[in-house]
């Protein structure tokens, strides 16, 4: 019968607890920052901040440009009545 020292047993749990937890960091990071590059790609679309992709802004009809979210290259995205 072989027998195994308290603390030999206690170390092996800590180290296989220790890496189950690391592992469950790196999903919860992966998870976390591709959500977040979704997120921030979704909120910088012009549409979705209430704005029209256009080659100029026409500040005659109240547009004013709004340089803080992408449009296609050639393009500004132009908001009404922004300050």
């Amino acid at each position: 019968m072989i027998h195994v020292k308290r603390g030999q047993g206690m170390t092996l749990n800590t180290i296989v607890v220790a890496a189950l937890v690391l592992l469950v960091f790196v999903i919860l990071a992966l998870i976390f920052s591709g959500r977040i590059s979704i997120f921030s790609s979704e909120s910088a679309a012009c549409k979705n901040n209430g704005g029209v992709c256009k080659t100029f802004c026409d500040e005659g009809q109240g547009d004013k440009e709004y340089s803080a979210v992408s449009c296609p290259q050639g393009e500004v995205c132009c908001l009404k009545g922004l300050n």
